[in-house]
């Protein structure tokens, strides 16, 4: 049996109450049955011995009222399906609450707020990844992370432009831009020419990034994503971190469904990253990186040994190159972590004793 006996100083446990909170908004989410996009109130006439069904809103300070349609056995069940979902949308936000109290990592109000503007996207493949996933992953794994290691202000999208072609046949892209409400784009200096792949939302001091997978030799500009009608910057490395991924629940309003990458892939690609990561302000970057690296080993090989072990015979597949970087950053890590991964297999196999 492989033990880590770390001083835990990088995360804590949540208690019941939140972990159970955050289980039934995810339930929620998950099994919630889509409801009429309808953006107001629904309200009711009687006309002539019959009844006709609006949306009622307020516009400019005066109340508008749009058509639905008539009674009927279908306007009926629309109009229940809207109360649920209204009443499950209440539901949810308690939940939200009750998780906060319990010590659950819930993100601002504008975070929430573009994660719910970019929920459409999680249902065409797209994955969170960054700080707010590794937020989402502890969440689910029942921890709370350092906020040192989780702070930041940027929303990092990941989708596989491969993919995302064959989606884009079949189903109406999502027009992300749209979604942000027309957002600034930020372009690369190098070539300003480029199609911008990171977007500050106006009024937050957030941006959106959008990255995609680079597979084969290198590419010297961003890739369209068709199915979300833009570009994203190639990575390397990125198709094993978004190919394994798991629903979680954004904590925020009433709850995001998200996609995010599987714990164990997350805390290597993390390695991987560190590794490649230059001096200076990526220094710093690449420390980030094994902090949350570290903190996601620790609570697997307490919890979850099985999860690294897979992750781990996943990126074998993929090659030396691969194994190496992440055992780069493995050597960096605390003796009692590092020898703990050694015991799972996850060392330099040129490496052995006499």
């Amino acid at each position: 049996m492989v033990a880590y006996n770390g001083d835990g100083a990088s995360y804590s446990r949540l208690s019941l109450v939140a972990q159970t909170a955050y289980a039934r908004v995810l339930d929620l989410l998950l099994t919630s049955e889509a409801g009429p996009a309808i953006d107001g109130t629904i309200v009711s006439k009687a006309i002539r011995g019959r009844r006709y069904y609006y949306v009622q809103s307020i516009r400019e300070g005066k109340k508008v009222q749009a058509y639905l349609g008539p009674e009927s056995p279908a306007m009926e069940e629309t109009v229940a399906r809207w109360k649920r979902s209204r009443q499950e949308n209440l539901s949810r936000a308690e939940l939200v609450a009750m998780a906060r109290a319990g010590g659950a990592h819930v993100a601002s109000a504008a975070e929430a707020m573009i994660l719910e503007r970019l929920a459409q996207t999680f249902r065409i493949g797209a994955v969170l990844v960054g700080s707010h996933a590794f937020a989402v992953i502890g969440n689910t794994l029942g921890v709370r992370w350092q906020d040192a290691v989780v702070r930041t202000d940027d929303v990092d999208i990941a989708h596989d432009h491969r993919l995302a072609v064959a989606l884009a046949r079949g189903a109406k892209p999502v027009d992300i831009l749209g979604a942000l409400g027309d957002p600034i784009p930020r372009r690369s200096v190098l070539n300003p020419d480029h199609p911008a792949t990171s977007f500050q939302v106006r009024g937050v001091a957030i941006e959106v990034d959008l990255l995609t997978p680079l597979v084969g030799r290198d590419r010297g500009r961003p890739i369209s994503i068709p199915a979300l009608g833009a570009a994203a910057t190639p990575m390397r490395f990125l198709d094993y971190l978004i190919e394994d991924t798991q629903p979680g629940a954004v904590l925020g309003g009433a709850g995001v469904l998200v996609n995010v990458p599987r714990p164990g892939r997350f805390a290597l690609h993390k390695l991987i990253v560190a590794a490649r990561r230059g001096r200076g302000a990526s220094s710093a970057k690449a420390s980030k990186d094994r902090a949350q690296a570290s903190a996601l080993l620790q609570v697997l090989l307490a919890e979850m040994p099985g999860e690294i072990a897979l992750s781990w015979k996943a990126l074998e597949r993929r090659g030396k190159a691969w194994t190496d970087a992440a055992l780069t950053s493995v050597v960096r890590l605390d003796s009692g972590l590092t020898s703990a991964l050694n015991g799972l297999g996850i060392r330099d196999r040129r490496k052995r004793r006499k």
